[in-house]
């Protein structure tokens, strides 16, 4: 056993036949150049499948290799671990023995999975390695009788511990708690293991976005954002806090004994069927500590423009943008609107053979194959403004700046854009027109501005009704009037919106998912000439209005409003009424 161990994965894959030994030099090669896992390196070249590197690991740690689709389990053993469980791990109990469980692994090397395994249950746990679409397949065939929902468990769960299995002192909820061990042993609590992992199950299961563990005074609660939206799914009681904080932070190995300082940290999961990267943040408030878990779920997200909502015509005006040999574009929003995804989705389109591109990000959100990203870290002085001096001479055809937030880097990216790059950057502005405005109060020279800004994509994210129950109805004068319904339209007896009703489908919300509205500024001659003269923003936005044909971002919610898209009420809520 011991030799097998320490046996290497590419000698096992060349005397199985998997690859050959040239191949195998190939691929080493490859390893050592990216950094990535031999077995990715093999797959991504095409060389041997997955299933071919989890049989290898297997005869590499020692385990044992199952198929779980040719085995019987019977009730009884099948019990011994929950549906949630099930499902959060990727395993399935194969066999009890002399008072240690088997488990049939999806993720072999994850010695996390049995430490969390023997902790909640009690007794040891040992892996054997199986496929991960048959564990997938065997959960959903033997646990679909389950039919309680993660929420309902979750609180059945708390409400349990709450009050019957630990009391406030169990949980470590003294007034200080100094000693690290004890805080270990606290966040290593069977039930509260359970309680995070429901925690995260169900927000996945959501496409929640964030989860937000919140302490006061008297309450905890953690609550989910949802297309925008937070939403509470839990209250546990205030002498928890302390418990699940703590298994936070022991998950994403943050100092779990420093509670005076903030913290940030990133890891990676794999819950379920899906492989999500988590941004953790701890934050110490008057009543203790708050984290929030920014969620980004890696099979949902999409680069492709016109699934993120662009319209054709749109689309082909941004992609004759982007494909200029150089200039400034910059896509403008709120925190949350979706800037950066666009940006991506640009990057997505230009991210050619012969085109080197290199991004400075703030953080990085999502990492792209053959692009050059790099990690902004202003503790240590690496901020955007001496990222992109830097990045210019590494010869970059194309830049990508997470943030223009002052002069200095603004004036970088136009002298990057005035000596042959093509830049796209963000900031943090109201309108397209405004963002010519907030150049000028940069202090940005206007005639810097004109000989560099192509274009300004400006966005916004409304959520999208739920196509199972909306509702149509005849709108109000007053929500005619907000709207800024043009006489005619609000004459017309066949005007109708849709709103919002609830039903399963949508957990009873009204809506499901988001939509993007986009109002694209293109800079023109004239319009060069409005920015020489420093005109206000309204003077920019009433000449691309009736010149460019540029629709607002009200403009573009009502046109989703008719078409049944998106509430009245989110039109409202995420824009501004403009009637230069």
């Amino acid at each position: 056993m011991a030799v097998a161990q320490e046996r290497l994965l590419g000698d096992i894959l060349v005397e199985s036949g998997v690859v050959s030994p040239l191949e195998m030099d190939e691929a080493l090669q490859r390893q050592r150049l990216t950094g990535d896992m031999l077995g990715r390196v093999l797959v991504k070249m095409g060389l041997c499948e997955e299933q071919d590197i989890v049989e290898a690991l297997a005869v590499q740690s020692g385990m044992e290799r199952v198929d779980v689709t040719k085995r019987q389990i019977d009730d009884e053993l099948l019990h011994r671990i929950s549906p949630d469980i099930a499902r959060f791990y990727n395993v399935v109990p194969i066999r009890e023995k002399d008072g240690v469980l088997t488990v049939a692994m999806a993720d072999p090397l994850n010695i996390r999975i049995l430490d969390d395994l023997k902790q909640i249950l009690g007794m040891e746990v040992q892996g054997a390695v199986s496929n991960l679409n048959d564990v997938q397949q065997f959960i959903e065939k033997n646990y679909s009788y389950e039919s309680q929902s993660i929420q309902e468990t979750l609180s059945s769960l708390i409400e349990r511990v709450g009050s019957e299995e630990m009391s406030a002192e169990e949980l470590g909820q003294q007034e200080i708690v100094s000693d690290i061990d004890n805080l270990v042993e606290l966040a290593q609590e069977p039930e509260i293991i359970k309680i995070v992992n429901l925690v995260l199950l169900e927000a996945v299961r959501k496409r929640a976005s964030d989860i937000h563990f919140e302490t006061f005074e008297e309450d905890f609660r953690i609550r989910i954002r949802v297309d925008g939206v937070l939403h509470e799914i839990v209250s546990p009681p205030k002498s928890m806090a302390l418990a699940i904080v703590s298994r936070v932070k022991v998950m994403c190995n943050m100092d779990i004994s420093e509670r005076r300082l903030p913290q940030d940290a990133r890891i990676d999961l794999k819950i379920g069927e899906s492989e999500i990267d988590i941004r953790v943040s701890s934050l110490p408030t008057l009543w203790g500590e708050n984290v929030v878990m920014r969620i980004l779920d890696r099979g949902a997200v999409t680069l492709n423009l016109a699934r993120l909502g662009f319209p054709p015509n749109l689309l082909k005006r941004v992609d004759d943008i982007i494909h200029h040999p150089n200039g400034i574009f910059l896509v403008t929003g709120p925190t949350g609107s979706g800037k950066t995804t666009s940006l991506y989705g640009c990057l997505d389109i230009l991210n050619q053979v012969g085109v080197k591109i290199i991004t400075t990000e703030d953080p990085v959100e999502l990492q792209i194959d053959r692009v050059i990203q790099i990690q902004v870290r202003e503790d240590v002085g690496l901020t955007f403004a001496a990222c992109l001096r830097s990045i210019l001479r590494q010869d970059p055809d194309i830049v990508m700046v997470g943030e223009i937030r002052d002069y200095e880097t603004a004036e970088i990216a136009v002298q990057a854009s005035l000596t042959g790059h093509l830049v796209l950057s963000t900031l943090h502005t109201n309108s397209a027109p405004e963002t010519i405005t907030r150049l000028l109060d940069m202090d940005l020279e206007p005639y810097l501005i004109t000989s560099s800004l192509t274009a300004v994509l400006a966005q916004r994210l409304v959520r999208t009704l739920c196509r199972h129950c909306r509702e149509q109805y005849k709108p109000s004068d007053e929500e005619m009037e907000l709207l800024g319904l043009p006489p005619a339209w609000r004459r017309d007896p066949n005007l109708h919106f849709y709103r919002p009703v609830g039903c399963p489908a949508c957990d009873f919300i009204g809506y499901m998912g988001r939509v993007a509205l986009f109002e694209l500024l293109e800079v023109d001659d004239r319009l060069c000439d409005l920015i020489l003269e420093r005109a206000m923003a309204h003077d920019l936005r009433r000449y691309a209005r009736k010149e460019l044909g540029m629709r607002t971002l009200r403009e573009e919610g009502l046109i989703k409003c008719l078409q049944g898209l998106t509430s009245v009420e989110e039109v409202l809520l995420h824009t501004d009424r403009h009637d230069d």
